[in-house]
């Protein structure tokens, strides 16, 4: 038995305790990565932890564009989890892109009618990547999704400052005939809930072809 997240051998190094009431699949070290949100204290629109009413950003996102994003983030953006995307996401270790694999496949369970979507890489940033960082992991749930979205070159979002990303244009463009995405429901999914930018362009751009509803899932808030 390997550890799900940097597939260490584990069962050799489990506790009694971890044998039989841990279902991360994670070694101690790796569990220490990840904290998990309390989803009855979060804001009902961008998955904020310790915010139980509509928070400030998005009640100006519902002033700007006339709906919030009802994002559910599974963990808290710390410096564990910061550690762990630095190792998957930047540095190219594959392996670890099961780290929290039963986790996502549970929270997916509660989006059953909806069309997943992973939110593209460009050409250029695939190309140079090598792999989707949120395909890879949703790969493992064995959960079907829809590439509803393609995506132009831009400056990568991690170097730009909240007022860069705000101020971004819309980077996507549909990838599928508008037949596909009206009257349906579904959930984009992104790495890490930010300022939310990104997913709002996945979603005007989605309501503007026809959709019913769209929510979003990302990994960290």
């Amino acid at each position: 038995m390997r550890c799900s997240c940097c597939q260490k051998e584990l069962i050799n190094s489990l506790t009694l305790q971890e044998l039989f009431f841990s279902s991360s699949q994670r070694c101690y070290h790796c569990e220490q990565l990840f904290s998990k949100i309390d989803q009855a204290q979060v804001c009902p629109g961008c998955g904020r932890p310790n915010s139980t009413e509509l928070c400030q950003d998005c009640c100006l996102w519902q002033q700007e564009l006339g709906f919030v994003m009802r994002n559910f983030s599974l963990f808290s953006y710390n410096e564990g989890f910061r550690q762990w995307i630095e190792t998957y996401k930047f540095m190219g270790d594959y392996r670890t892109r099961g780290a929290f694999v039963l986790e996502l496949t549970e929270a997916l369970q509660k989006y059953q009618e909806y069309l997943i979507c992973p939110l593209p890489l460009s050409k250029e940033r695939f190309e140079q990547r090598g792999f989707n960082q949120v395909r890879g992991c949703l790969d493992l749930t064995k959960r079907s999704y829809e590439l509803l979205l393609k995506r132009s070159e831009l400056a990568p979002q991690s170097e730009k400052s909240r007022e860069e990303r705000l101020q971004m244009k819309q980077p996507f463009e549909l990838n599928v005939p508008i037949e596909k995405i009206r009257n349906q429901k579904v959930l984009l999914v992104d790495d890490v809930y930010t300022t939310g930018r990104t997913l709002f362009h996945g979603a005007e751009l989605l309501y503007k072809s026809g959709a019913e509803t769209v929510k979003s899932l990302t990994f960290a808030r």
